[in-house]
């Protein structure tokens, strides 16, 4: 249970820390290194999602997914070693299901370079993290700035780390290969193991696969529905 509460209160703060931001309608800076002002407007145009953001009189069209309203946009610095800053433009989403979309101004257009969900951290390196909550364990992309073209681009993983323990409340088998055909083992009751990587490619969130370490140190994967029902102490909120 304190483990439970514990990691829904991460993801709480996280949230929080993000929404805490002030997020603005209206803004006036240098985006692209040329000393001039650029004046910055976000325009609600329905109440389907759809915005225009307006810079220094030209304009770009986007709709978010979700359908929500953008709340506003914020001036991010996705690398702090070029000229340029960017725009993040914000939608909190029906619960908490943010979207963000991200432009750049070249002086004459406004070009986008992402749409991102949930939770993007921007360090300043030219990469980007954006973290997803799975329902017990927090999903995290990585997107790298392509300078050439001004895009944020997907570094894709194998696999997504877990790292989450739990234990076995009923037995159930774990298999060599992602097929689930070849066992490796059973999990015993009451054995305590590791979710060690999450296979999502191609998949629906009941569909994923996990790769999982038993108590005797043997690996296997086993199905999201294996899991979720023959697990004890998984990190889900009720």
């Amino acid at each position: 249970m304190r483990k439970l509460f514990k990691n829904l209160l991460l993801i709480f703060l996280l949230a929080l820390s993000l929404r805490a931001i002030d997020f603005v309608s209206r803004s006036s800076i240098d985006l692209n290194g040329d000393n001039e002002i650029e004046n910055i407007i976000l325009i609600n145009i329905n109440d389907v999602g759809e915005f225009y953001l307006e810079i220094s009189g030209q304009k770009i069209k986007g709709k978010f997914s979700n359908e929500e309203s953008p709340d506003g946009f914020k001036i991010v610095d996705i690398n702090t070693n070029d000229k340029y800053k960017e725009i993040a433009v914000h939608s909190p989403g029906p619960s908490d299901d943010d979207e963000y979309f991200i432009y750049w101004y070249d002086g004459k257009s406004i070009k986008e370079m992402a749409h991102l969900s949930r939770w993007p951290e921007f360090p300043g390196n030219g990469i980007v993290y954006v973290k997803n909550w799975e329902g017990f364990w927090t999903k995290i992309d990585k997107y790298i700035l392509n300078n050439s073209l001004r895009k944020l681009e997907l570094v894709p993983q194998f696999a997504y780390y877990v790292g989450v323990k739990a234990t076995v409340k009923k037995s159930f088998p774990i298999f060599r290969d992602k097929d689930l055909k070849e066992e490796v083992a059973w999990l015993t009751n009451n054995s305590e193991i590791e979710i060690l990587l999450c296979d999502t490619k191609n998949r629906e969130w009941d569909n994923y696969i996990f790769l999982i370490k038993s108590a005797l140190g043997l690996v296997g994967w086993a199905h999201y529905k294996e899991v979720i029902e023959n697990l004890d102490g998984l990190p889900l909120a009720d």
